[in-house]
Order: C-alpha cells, then sequence, then structure tokens
C-alpha cells in the first residue's frame, strides 16, 4: 500500500529468511505466557482453510526495527510476537515440516536466551543453564498444535501470514522511542499503522495530511460526540451554527482556513509515518484530543474504532468486506490505494460519524450507573442563556417516535453483540448516508421495521438464507422469499435470539404504556420454560412441546445456568422479582399453570403476533 521502502509487508518466510534480528538488552526478556500464545495461535487458525491459501493475506500486527552498521536489525517494538513465531517455527522445523534457521533471533548479552532459542529445535536440554520461559512456550505451542491439522496451518502461516515491518530512519533517537513506548506498554495498533499508511498516500499535501490528521484522531474518540474534538471556531465551520448539522459535500469543502491555526502549531510536527515511528508528534497519538468548552464523558459506543472504520469503508466501496478489525489492515489495502481514495475516506470519516452520534443509540451513564439507552444531538446553548454551555436533547422531536427508534436499535443491537456481526448498523449507516433531505423520523423507523422484517423472512425463517450484504445493499429493503418457513421457531434451544427481541418489540408497540420500563439487554440463552431435564418426581414433556416456541423464552445466560432444570412454578417465583424479563416472558408467567394445553395455546398467540408483523403499519 505504501511505496516507502522503510515499511514493508513481509510474509512469515521472507521474515525470517532475508534477515537477522537481535533484542537489545533495553528490551525486557521474553514474557508472554500460555494466554498470549494460544491466542497467537488461534488468532492464525481461525483464518486457516484449503481455500483461502491462494486469495487473501492475514495480518498479524506490526514489527518496529532499527538497521545497525553490521546489517542486524534491532528490535525496537514487537519481540514478544516475533519470538513467539520464532518458537512456532522452530517446532514446526522439529516435526519436519519446513527448513529453517535457528540463528536468525538472538538477544544481546542474555546468553540464556539465545541459548534457549538455540535449543529449542532439539530436546537436548541436559544440563544447559537455558531461560524456562522460551522452553515453556515450545512446550505449549507443542501442545496446542496437536489439535491442528499442521499441512494446511503451516503453509498459510508461511506464505499468508504477514507481518509490516517498520525500519526507523538513522537518525532516531531510540532512547526516547523505547521510553514512550516502554511508558505506553503495547505495540503500535492497527489503526494507528493504518492511519499512517493512508497518510503515505497524500504525498506532500500538507493541508490535507493535517486535516485528515485532526479528522481521524477526533474520530477515533468513540465516548464523546464528535464535535466535542473541534475548537469552537471549527465546530461552526463543520456542524453549523447549532452544532447539530452536517452539510458539507465532499473534502475540498471543508474550510481549511479554521484550521490553519493548528497547522501553524504543527510546524515541527507534521503529520506523517515517520513522525509516528519516531514519536515526534505526542498528539497524532493522542486519542482524547482537549477542545474548547469540552465536558466529561459520559456515553460509551455500541462499537470500537477500528471496527467502525471498517463500516465507514464498506458504505464507501459497496463490497463484501469483513467487519473483523483483526483483518483491518488487509482490508484497507484492498479497497484504498489512492489518494482520491484517501481524502474521499476522510470526508465519510468525518459525515459517518457525526451520523452515528446523531441516529444510533449510546450507553449514557448520566442518570443510572448501568447505564441506559439513549438517541440524543448535542446543540449549542442560546448565547444569551446563563451558563452558555451545549446540552444534549432527544434526537427527534416527538418523544414515541424518538422511543420507538431507539427500541428497534437496541432490539438489533442485543441480538448481535460481536461486532463482527453487526450488519444492521451497517445498513442503519448506509440508510443514513444515503439520505438527501434531512432524515424523517418516520421514514428511519420504516427502514428499520422493513429490515427487521427482511431478517426474519431471508435470514431466520426460510430454509434459502440471504446473505446480510444481498439484503443491505439491494436497490430496496425487501424480502426475496415467497414462503416462510415457521417450524423454525420450534427448534429449542437453536431457535435466534433476533426472532425473541423481534417478538418483544412488537408486544411493546401494541401496549407502550403497559410496558413502558421495558429495556433491552443482553439476553443471550434461549430457556425451556417447562425443563428440558427435569428434577425428580417431575413427568418429562414429549419432545415436540418442549422444543415448540410457546415454551421457549430469552433470558440472561447466568439465570439460565441456575434454574433450568428447575419447574415453571420455581422459575416464576424468581423470575417475577426481576424488573426487567423479556415480555414473552412476562406473559408466560401470568399463566397459573404451564402444561402442554398452556404451551400450545401461547405459542399459537406468539405465532400469530410475528405473522402479523409482515403488514404492520406504524401503530401509537
Amino acid at each position: 500500500m505504501s511505496s516507502n521502502k522503510d515499511l514493508r509487508e513481509l510474509n512469515i518466510k521472507a521474515l525470517f529468511n532475508e534477515a537477522e534480528y537481535i533484542v537489545p538488552i533495553y528490551q525486557r526478556n521474553y514474557a508472554w505466557s500460555k494466554k498470549e500464545i494460544e491466542q497467537l495461535i488461534d488468532d492464525i487458525n481461525d483464518y486457516v482453510s484449503d481455500d483461502n491459501l491462494n486469495e487473501k493475506n492475514y495480518y498479524i500486527g506490526s514489527l518496529i526495527v532499527y538497521k545497525r552498521d553490521n546489517g542486524l536489525l534491532e528490535v525496537i517494538d514487537g519481540q514478544q510476537r516475533l519470538t513467539t513465531l520464532f518458537i512456532l517455527l522452530n517446532v514446526l522445523k522439529e516435526s519436519s515440516r519446513i527448513n529453517f534457521s535457528s540463528s536468525n533471533l538472538t538477544f544481546e548479552s542474555r546468553v540464556k536466551s539465545t541459548n534457549s532459542l538455540k535449543k529449542i529445535s532439539t530436546d537436548d536440554y541436559v544440563d544447559e543453564d537455558l531461560n524456562p520461559r522460551i522452553l515453556d512456550a515450545k512446550e505449549i505451542v507443542k501442545k496446542k498444535l496437536n489439535d491442528i491439522e499442521l499441512r494446511v496451518f503451516t503453509e498459510f502461516l508461511l506464505n499468508k501470514v504477514v507481518i509490516l515491518r517498520v525500519e526507523v530512519p538513522q537518525d532516531t533517537d531510540l532512547n526516547h522511542y523505547f521510553e514512550i513506548m516502554n511508558s505506553r506498554g503495547e505495540q503500535l495498533e492497527k489503526h494507528e499503522i493504518l492511519k499512517a499508511t493512508l497518510l503515505n498516500e497524500l504525498n506532500d499535501d500538507k493541508k490535507s495530511t493535517t486535516l485528515f490528521n485532526q479528522i481521524w484522531e477526533v474520530c477515533s474518540n468513540m465516548e464523546q460526540y464528535v464535535q466535542y474534538g473541534f475548537d469552537t471556531t471549527q465546530r461552526e465551520n463543520l456542524f453549523g451554527s447549532k452544532w447539530n448539522e452536517f452539510n458539507i459535500e465532499s473534502f475540498e469543502d471543508i474550510n481549511i482556513e479554521a484550521f490553519k491555526e493548528e497547522e501553524k502549531n504543527k510546524k515541527e510536527c507534521e503529520p506523517t509515518f515517520e513522525n509516528l515511528i519516531n514519536f515526534k508528534c505526542q498528539n497524532m497519538k493522542n486519542h482524547n484530543i482537549k477542545a474548547v468548552n469540552d465536558t466529561p464523558e459520559r456515553f460509551t459506543s455500541v462499537i470500537n474504532f477500528p471496527n467502525f472504520l471498517l463500516h465507514v469503508l464498506k458504505l464507501q466501496v459497496k463490497e463484501d468486506i469483513p467487519l473483523d478489525d483483526k483483518r483491518l489492515l488487509e482490508t484497507f489495502a484492498e479497497n484504498i490505494k489512492s489518494e482520491d481514495k484517501v481524502k474521499k475516506f476522510g470526508y465519510n470519516l468525518l459525515k459517518i460519524r457525526f451520523l452515528f452520534d446523531n441516529y444510533i443509540i449510546k450507553r449514557d451513564f448520566s442518570k443510572e450507573q448501568d447505564g441506559e439507552w439513549s438517541l440524543l444531538q448535542l446543540i449549542k446553548n442560546n448565547p444569551k442563556s446563563k451558563n452558555n454551555t451545549a446540552y444534549y436533547k432527544n434526537r427527534f422531536d416527538s418523544e414515541y417516535e424518538n422511543k420507538e427508534i431507539l427500541m428497534l436499535l437496541s432490539m438489533f443491537h442485543v441480538s448481535a453483540p460481536t461486532l463482527i456481526y453487526k450488519h444492521w448498523l451497517n445498513a442503519s449507516l448506509k440508510y443514513l448516508f444515503e439520505q438527501v433531505k434531512p432524515i424523517k423520523e418516520n421514514n428511519y423507523i420504516e427502514y428499520l421495521q422493513k429490515l427487521a422484517q427482511v431478517y426474519m423472512s431471508d435470514r431466520f425463517l426460510n430454509d434459502e438464507v440471504q446473505s446480510y450484504h444481498d439484503i443491505i445493499y439491494s436497490e430496496k429493503i425487501e424480502s426475496q422469499n415467497s414462503s416462510l418457513n415457521w417450524e423454525k421457531l420450534n427448534d429449542g434451544t437453536g431457535v435466534e435470539n433476533f426472532i425473541f427481541n423481534y417478538l418483544d418489540y412488537l408486544l411493546w408497540q401494541k401496549d407502550t404504556s403497559k410496558y413502558s420500563k421495558f429495556k433491552f439487554t443482553f439476553r443471550t440463552s434461549v430457556e425451556h420454560y417447562y425443563p428440558q431435564n427435569p428434577m425428580e418426581n417431575i413427568t418429562p414433556l414429549e419432545e415436540n412441546t418442549l422444543n415448540s416456541f410457546g415454551n421457549l423464552c430469552l433470558i440472561h445466560s447466568s439465570e439460565n445456568s441456575r434454574l433450568s432444570n428447575f419447574t415453571p412454578k420455581a422459575k416464576k417465583e424468581f423470575y417475577s422479582k426481576q424488573t426487567n424479563n423479556s415480555l414473552k416472558q412476562k406473559i408466560m408467567m401470568d399463566y397459573d399453570k404451564w402444561e402442554k394445553e398452556e404451551i400450545e395455546e401461547h405459542s399459537e398467540q406468539m405465532k400469530k403476533i410475528l405473522e402479523d408483523s409482515f403488514g404492520i403499519k406504524k401503530q401509537k
């Protein structure tokens, strides 16, 4: 992606075959434990298959080195990962999987560690004074590899696992670099490397690099509204006089005059890749840029920054790219390869972040200790007001419609806790991003309802499953399937969590006053209300009734493990004391007894509500 000769993407075979590395004395000794070693192997193995050996690379991180006069590469950052990879290759060599030199990694002034690296390709440890950490690491690797198909794993590791090796300039102050890196206690993150490589595409355009750098840094703080990352002049330039709109059409349309003072302050500190790796620009790595009249953080985001970058990229290229931040560098390298695309991405990053803050739920901790879902906008206060500070208000004027959007979004969110499966978020952002007129609450509600219906019809109640990408990026959100397989509701614990949450939304919508205190939370365990394995003296249900939708409810996993074998009566006594059960479960607990007849009746009632929703019109 970069033409910089000091920045190279190397597969693991090339990484070790073309250079010799030395770990300097100022670095700590090898320290990885079982947890880190196994995680590294698992991360690689997750992407291993015969199908992808000839396709995409897997980017494993960065390695920062300094070239000594004798040609050795001094490892400044990344030595724990490098040493573990070295040990892994030696274990594979021992099993006759590869040819590999055991002499191209040494430790400066640490004889035990260097000797250990030389010895790990054999089992000849007798009477040797060696580093026990390195020997333990070898045994951990050997044991872990016992459960892996080594042929494909080895080929993928050598040829498709890629590390970004950065050679710092000869005038780098290594003591200063290591002092700062050591205080950070961590390696350069992938999104930091990504920013630097994107900045390289802007060449010597100082205005563009200054602007792109600040947009990136401001957007990287997901815990505060994006307006607070800019000073007051910049806010009005970008977000209007009230700070609550975004009317800029392109990267070039951003008024660079508003950024001149900052550019002047950065005269000695250009946002370049070289300055990043030299730590000359500390504010380049400051993810909480101070702003005028800043407020304490009170929000948390439904995703992290690397995942947000992938959503923005997907909206820009409209390709079926993975929302997996482990593949962040790889995914961007395949899709953003020019100055124009980088500028477009910078603009899209800022615009979509504004939309994200204003139209996607956040967790708000201003009132409740555990937080509550919010859908707010940030407004600049009236200059005539007493304290002249900004404030938050509902995004939409109608309290009911604001709440309905909040309920729809939280329904989607709790149904997909894992970041890589938040396709609903990409769909929502796509809808918002493509609106040319002010976003109307009725239209937004209609879109989210339709998306939920298509999830049901084309993902969860159909034998021919449509991909999320095809659902979201079709010309129109609509079902591609004419018939539904309602028997999928009777699949016991195999019923999708989304179905239960969607039903709860429909129940809430039918009687919002009755269920005014209901909230979506991370209920992740499907429970048989009448137990699957009842205690002694309790008659088991026949399987069809046991696994029918009427006997199932969605609860928190901790509750399921505690009460799974209890009778419905005992469960009711426990759950009735809880303040926020699912609505389906509340209805189940309204029954005086819970046998086959009640289960079948409840099942038909709930199925009818789901069936009726496919012709839903928004109701109050």
